[in-house]
């Protein structure tokens, strides 16, 4: 039996069709879930780095000189230690886009304390603090 075709198969299969051959990043447990998408694919070079900041700059590097590169980082933590990078990006209009792991959504919706959030359970604090320094943010849910 076939596995269930996931948002994450779509969304790295869409990386790769935007001309990206590596993905850049560091494992979090709010991201494990979806890095096997990118270690199955035939598409698709996972490229492991010492910190998120690391990633960023990377993935800036290889979008300047490819056009288009991805970065993935885990939920908190992870996406505020990338922020300069892509900011720089945005600044130099290098397009990166960075795919946050975040905790469910039903721990979102129950409004539970995790690690990697201010506690305060409120989940958007971080999408929103990139906002000025990103053409554009979704969360992806399954609707």
């Amino acid at each position: 039996m076939a596995e269930p075709y996931t948002i994450a198969d779509y969304l790295f299969e869409r990386i790769a069709e935007a001309g990206a051959t590596e993905v850049f990043g560091v494992p979090g447990d709010y991201n494990l879930a979806y890095l096997d998408n990118i270690i199955d694919s035939d598409q698709l070079c996972w490229v492991g780095n010492t910190n998120e900041l690391n990633a960023g700059y990377a993935a800036d590097g290889y979008a300047r000189e490819r056009g288009f590169a991805a970065l993935v980082t885990t939920f908190g933590v992870g996406e505020l230690s990338a922020i300069n990078a892509i900011a720089g990006s945005f600044a130099e209009y290098a397009p990166v886009l960075q795919v946050v792991g975040t905790p469910t959504m039903q721990q979102q919706h129950d409004k539970r304390r995790l690690h990697h959030s201010l506690g305060d359970g409120t989940f958007n604090h971080f999408i929103k603090m990139v906002e000025p320094v990103t053409v554009a943010r979704a969360q992806i849910t399954p609707e």
